[in-house]
């Protein structure tokens, strides 16, 4: 008996714009991400990786193929459906954070629970753990322009931990951490995965790579290579031969 895997691309395609003014920024990409699995993708710049999250978390529609989390193709999901359905399954690190200015940390992390039906003080509660996890537990009640950048950051991955998300996805969710409070990160997301979720990672540094069971390797909207996690000095050759 097979497992459905938390996240499914099927010949996954991307284009913006149309005519001669096209841009292709994925190319008929398959990827399985399993529940207790962790996967990374690296690239040059511009290969695709974001567009990749972005499709995979339901913020962006593919051109052509198919994107089902939990197993369903979420081109089948009217607008409300697909909101809710990135609420319940999705937990999301942006690149540019997203925190929103006028609410505390505590509240920018409840924000995604309250918005799903979680009463008040049960949101809460679970806002603060999630900040605990993440070492930012006594900033809870301070706004975003009053922590420094990396607490910011931390903030942002409480937010995408909150709740009982099955799929995590991280664009370069250390990039304002120092290298021992990145560790401290890649260790949260690989716990989670230990815990039954599914985390789709784009990183450029093979040190938080070697953390994933798989390495995906993407250069012009396509997928040129994979190989297990662990040692990936071979696969930062690779990357930095394709112009990284």
């Amino acid at each position: 008996m097979t497992t459905e895997p938390v996240l499914r691309l099927a010949a996954v395609s991307r284009v913006h714009g149309a005519g001669p003014q096209a841009v292709p920024a994925l190319r008929e990409v398959s990827l399985e991400v399993a529940a207790g699995e962790l996967v990374a993708v690296m690239g040059p710049s511009g290969s695709g990786k974001s567009t990749l999250l972005n499709l995979a978390g339901g913020l962006d529609r593919p051109t052509s193929g198919t994107v089902a989390v939990e197993g369903v193709d979420l081109a089948t999901l009217p607008a409300g459906r697909l909101a809710a359905s990135r609420r319940r399954h999705v937990g999301y690190v942006f690149q540019d954070l997203n925190l929103i200015p006028s609410l505390t940390a505590a509240e920018n992390v409840m924000l995604p629970r309250e918005l799903d039906g979680v009463r008040t003080r049960e949101a809460r509660r679970e806002a603060v753990a999630a900040l605990g996890e993440v070492g930012m537990g006594e900033i809870a009640d301070r706004f975003p322009d009053e922590i420094s950048g990396g607490q910011r950051q931390r903030v942002a991955i409480a937010r995408a931990l909150v709740g009982e998300r099955r799929l995590l996805l991280a664009d370069e969710p250390t990039g304002a951490l120092d290298s021992a409070t990145g560790e401290d990160v890649l260790a949260l997301l690989r716990a989670r995965c230990d815990a039954g979720a599914a985390v789709l990672l784009v990183t450029h540094e093979p040190r938080l790579a070697a953390w994933a069971d798989r390495v995906v390797f993407l250069r012009d909207g396509e997928i040129v290579d994979s190989t297990g996690g662990g040692p990936v000095a071979a696969a930062s050759g690779r990357i930095r031969e394709a112009g990284e």
